[in-house]
């Protein structure tokens, strides 16, 4: 990989906002489903919450009877209702990444990005590795993890792109970033701030920041790697 063609994060960003405006209608879709799901997720979180409170430091009779009806089955069923979410929100976010990255190729955003299964498996494993490896870096006091998480960031594109296993993804996102330093900072600052003002409004700012993440991300992902954007 060549340091002779720096990526320009200027004309990714230009190109995201005129990709998603080309394609608005698509791509607010497949967010949407990402965010019904996340919002029912949420609504699943409550009962633990209650569970929680009632039942770690139970300040009256009330909450200690609560706790003892909550618990067992109860607890169980929030717990598995939370998870599928969170799996399904998983699932769907691919999709928009699919979408992303399709694009970049000249393709079109569709529900089909969300339906498939390809490569899943790959993207589960490299999923779990990196949710262990961020673990391990906040156990050695927090900087470590947000390493893990800036090296890895474009983990994810190698395995739905190319179909890379975990170690391999995780080798490749770490050399692009390595070698193309400073725009990778950029690209991730401007992630975290575009996500930011995505939570804004009880989310519904998400509908355009999602994908609009997911189309600058894929398009500083192809120029990392000397590819030609369609």
């Amino acid at each position: 990989m060549e340091n002779q063609n720096k990526p320009s994060v200027s004309v990714a960003l230009s190109w995201a906002f005129d990709t998603f405006k080309s394609n608005a209608v698509p791509f607010i879709a497949l967010a949407a489903v990402v965010a019904v799901i996340q919002m029912a997720q949420q609504l699943s979180i409550k009962p633990l919450e209650n569970i929680l409170t009632d039942c770690v430091d139970p300040q009256s009779p009330g909450q200690v009877a609560a706790c003892n009806t909550s618990t067992g089955a109860g607890a169980f069923a929030a717990i598995a209702l939370t998870f599928i979410f969170m799996l399904l929100a998983a699932f769907a976010t691919i999709g928009v990444y699919r979408a992303a990255l399709r694009t970049t190729q000249g393709g079109e955003p569709s529900f089909q990005d969300m339906l498939t299964t390809q490569y899943l498996g790959r993207y589960i494993a490299f999923t779990i590795v990196l949710i262990l490896l961020s673990l391990a870096g906040l156990v050695l006091c927090i900087i470590p993890m947000f390493l893990v998480i800036f090296f890895l960031q474009l983990g994810p594109y190698y395995v739905l792109d190319k179909g890379y296993g975990a170690g391999t993804a995780i080798k490749a996102s770490f050399k692009a970033i390595k070698t193309y330093l400073g725009p990778a900072v950029l690209l991730t600052l401007m992630n975290i701030a575009v996500s930011l003002v995505g939570s804004m409004l009880f989310g519904i700012l998400t509908l355009v920041t999602l994908p609009f993440v997911a189309l600058f991300t894929a398009h500083m992902y192809r120029q990392f790697n000397q590819e030609a954007i369609v």
